[in-house]
């Protein structure tokens, strides 16, 4: 039986080099985890900053404000718009790690070892001790060095999908940001044209609230001293209370216009920003004469919310096959270079090859069920695309018909603010007397309204004018857009732009130029390089035919009623 004073003075052998070491641990684990909060000092310094940060480098506002120089504004100093571009930026440095992903694994370590007793190893291979042994001793202190370089077939098929999968993870993202883009034209076209009738408006809503304001302490003066029939007088209080309500309501309603415009444009709220108002308040709806037809087809070739369902079915395919690839043996290729200091060894560096075979068992008896699960993922992939698809091509429809509808609405605005206009001027011709002063306040009250609703009428048709652009995928941005773009020039771009949408070059350009650069997708396509913010990227054009049966009915047009469906392909166009 081991004596146990010697037993004890062995373990504190043992655990006396360890202790300091783990009281030492504790100590700085302690220290290091320590509630740190943000002081009001260091608050107050970062607002600061952040406020300076906000509007660096922003040209000054012109006198008087374009529509096309509001939206290029918009696109480059936005900063929503700014975190969806470093989005995409950051999707395509993804692509360059996962290059990286391809080449040898390279891994090198330096060791130093000390030891409290010299290290021995019997010269017979009994492996029993025997006084007689002779031995021979390593050193008590070495140092070592390996480099190692390890290329793994597995790890790369792997990484070749996952490359694949972030490839279309970047195209997704430029997607999405030609998404935001379409909504925030869309919402600069609205803030715009609530500036544009907050400027006509101002005046008139200022003078006729003086007026009404004035006429309202005539009546109460009235009423006090009794120089009216009190039911006269009170009628006619209530009319300029609501008159004075309603043009109240307008001016607030028209008072955060600037200020909705200046965050969109990325100015100082509080900012009073003038625009362009057409001549006599002379408002040219848009035009829009693209059939149906050629509507659903360039939805289908450009709309990215269709794009973005392909790419997401190409991810779920890639993950299919990334789940049979894992099922395979993994066969690693080595070589190395080692070093050891140590005096007792016959050589102190060598070289190294080595192959390696390793099958994890556990990784085939999971396949089934982890390749049954990806490809049930690539069903709901395909069946999200499907049914994106079709909302898609019912959204063309109601696009269209609510461009239509927000039209008419217009003109029927239009037509009853002119009326009304003229008729307050006529009013205002005649005016003499009480009466003719609460008529003209009348009047004019009614003007105003119906002039606020023309304007807002036109802010609607100029939204549903946006969103057929958007649901068709026909961009207003310049495609090669970066940050660092010159304003000028992207107000340049905007200006075409906007010009071609409304003499419809752009539509017709958008179909001939789809029908010229279809192509075969290819893997030279598919990784295809992209760096930085003007990237060049891959866009998927799809063909669509309808399907419609045989009918001997003699008809001008498609036969709808036996419409089937849509052939779909896609190929790469560049």
């Amino acid at each position: 039986m081991p004596d146990p004073v010697t037993t004890y003075r062995r373990l504190g052998k043992l655990t006396r080099p360890i202790i300091p070491t783990l009281v030492a641990a504790l100590l700085v684990a302690g220290c290091a985890v320590t509630p740190d909060p943000l002081t009001s000092e260091q608050l107050k310094l970062q607002g600061r900053k952040d406020i300076e940060t906000l509007f660096i480098e922003i040209e000054p506002l012109p006198e008087i404000l374009t529509l096309s120089e509001a939206i290029a504004r918009a696109l480059k100093y936005n900063l929503d718009h700014r975190v969806k571009m470093a989005e995409e930026a950051l999707a395509l440095g993804r692509l360059g790690i996962d290059r990286l992903d391809f080449l040898p694994k390279s891994k090198s370590r330096a060791d130093y070892r000390s030891r409290s007793r010299p290290y021995g190893r019997s010269k017979s291979d009994t492996g029993t001790k025997n006084p007689g042994d002779s031995y021979y001793y390593l050193e008590k202190q070495t140092t070592s060095t390996d480099l190692v370089l390890s290329w793994n077939i597995l790890d790369f098929g792997i990484s070749y999908f996952t490359a694949k999968q972030n490839t279309d993870h970047a195209l997704i993202a430029t997607e999405r940001r030609r998404k935001a883009i379409h909504d925030l034209i869309r919402d600069v076209r609205s803030a715009y044209w609530r500036v544009a009738a907050s400027q006509v408006l101002e005046d008139p809503i200022r003078d006729t609230l003086e007026l009404a304001q004035n006429e309202l302490a005539n009546v109460d003066t009235q009423l006090r001293e009794n120089l009216k029939e009190p039911l006269d007088a009170n009628h006619y209080k209530k009319m300029l209370l609501e008159n004075i309500w309603e043009l109240e309501s307008i001016e607030q309603e028209l008072s955060t216009a600037h200020i909705d415009l200046a965050l969109l444009i990325n100015e100082k709220p509080g900012t009073i920003i003038r625009v362009v108002v057409p001549e006599e308040g002379v408002l040219q709806p848009p035009k829009w004469d693209t059939s149906m037809d050629e509507m659903e087809r360039l939805a289908f070739l450009n709309n990215p919310d269709i794009r973005e369902g392909f790419y997401e079915s190409r991810i779920a395919i890639q993950e299919t096959h990334k789940a049979i690839v894992r099922t395979l043996p993994g066969i690693e290729l080595a070589s190395s270079y080692r070093y050891d200091s140590d005096d007792s060894l016959k050589s102190n560096d060598w070289h190294e090859w080595s192959t390696g075979l390793t099958w994890n068992v556990f990784n085939i008896l999971s396949a089934p069920k982890r390749i049954e699960y990806a490809e049930l993922a690539e069903q709901v992939a395909e069946m999200q695309r499907l049914a994106l698809r079709m909302a898609v091509l019912a959204q063309v429809h109601v696009v269209d018909r609510q461009f239509r509808d927000a039209l008419k609405q217009f003109q029927l605005a239009d037509s009853l603010s002119q009326v009304n206009r003229r008729i307050a001027e006529l009013v205002k011709i005649r005016l003499a007397g009480d009466r003719s002063i609460r008529d003209f306040v009348y009047e004019q009250t009614d003007a105003i309204t119906s002039q606020l609703q023309r304007y807002e009428t036109y802010a609607e048709l100029e939204a549903a004018y946006g969103r057929i652009h958007a649901t068709l995928g026909l961009d207003i941005a310049p495609k090669s857009m970066g940050a660092f773009d010159d304003l000028q020039e992207i107000t340049i771009a905007v200006d075409d732009t906007l010009l071609a949408w409304k003499s419809g070059d752009l539509i017709r350009d958008a179909l001939a130029s789809e029908k010229e650069k279809e192509r075969t997708l290819t893997e030279n396509a598919y990784f295809m390089p992209a760096t930085g913010m003007n990237a060049e990227m891959t866009r998927i054009s799809l063909e669509r035919t309808r399907a419609l049966e045989d009918n001997d009915d003699d008809r001008d047009g498609p036969a709808w009623d036996n419409w089937k469906g849509y052939k779909i392909s896609t190929s790469v166009s560049r």
